[in-house]
C-alpha cells in the first residue's frame, strides 16, 4: 500500500484553510490516505529563521488580496479575523487530543475551526469560542477544549510534529510530503495532483 501524504498545517494559516477543505478529496482520487499534522507555525518560523509574512506590510497586503482571490477560486468563503494572526493554541491541542481518539472527528473539528476563523472571520481563541465554532459537533464543549489544553500527550504531539516538519524542510503552511517530495502552499496542490497522477500511471 502506498504511503499516506503528510499534510502539515496550522489553524492560523490562511492557505491551510483552503487545503484543509480540499486535501482529502484530492488524495482519494488517487487512492492515497492523508496524515494530518497540526503544527505551530510561529515556532516553525523561529526554527527556520523565517520572518513571518504578516510583519512585512507590503507582503501582507498582497497575501490578504491573494487569499480572498484564492478562496473564491476554490469555491470557499473568505474573511480575515480582526486580530491576525489568531492565537490558535487551544484549537491545535484539541485537534491532537481528538486525533488520538478519532481521526475522522479530528478532521471534522479542523474544518469547523478553520471555517469559523477564515470563512467567517470569527475570533476563535478561548475554549468557549472554540466550542462555539464547533457547536454542530457533539462533545466539543468549552470544558473539553480546556482539558485538551492541559493534555500532555497532545502537547508532545505538537512538538513531535514540529520536529518532523523541520526535518522535512517545511518553510510555510500548508506543506505536503508525497513519497519524500515536498510541496508548499495551497497553490501547489495542482502540482501535487499532477505528481499523484504520474505515480498512479507508472
Amino acid at each position: 500500500m502506498a504511503a499516506p501524504i503528510t499534510f502539515y498545517f496550522d489553524f492560523n494559516s490562511t492557505f491551510s484553510y483552503i487545503a484543509i477543505h480540499k486535501i482529502d478529496e484530492l488524495a482519494a482520487k488517487y487512492g492515497r490516505a492523508v496524515d494530518w499534522r497540526a503544527i505551530s507555525l510561529g515556532h516553525l518560523f523561529q526554527a527556520q529563521n523565517i520572518v513571518p509574512p504578516p510583519t512585512i506590510p507590503a507582503k501582507f497586503k498582497y497575501l490578504a488580496h491573494d487569499f480572498d482571490r484564492s478562496c473564491r477560486f476554490a469555491g470557499l468563503p473568505s474573511a480575515l479575523p480582526k486580530n491576525f494572526p489568531p492565537d490558535v493554541k487551544f484549537s491545535r491541542l484539541m485537534f491532537w487530543h481528538l486525533k488520538a481518539q478519532d481521526e475522522a472527528l479530528a478532521r471534522r473539528f479542523a474544518k469547523a475551526v478553520s471555517s469559523a476563523i477564515f470563512g467567517r472571520g470569527e475570533e476563535v481563541v478561548t475554549p468557549e469560542q472554540v466550542a462555539l465554532a464547533c457547536r454542530d459537533i457533539p462533545g466539543i464543549t468549552a470544558e473539553a477544549v480546556a482539558a485538551a489544553g492541559a493534555d500532555g500527550t497532545a502537547k508532545r504531539a505538537v512538538i513531535t510534529a514540529l520536529n518532523d516538519a523541520v526535518a522535512d524542510g517545511m518553510v510555510g503552511a500548508p506543506y505536503f510530503v508525497l513519497d519524500g517530495e515536498t510541496f508548499w502552499g495551497a497553490d501547489r496542490m495542482d502540482q501535487l495532483e499532477w505528481r499523484l497522477a504520474e505515480l498512479k500511471a507508472s
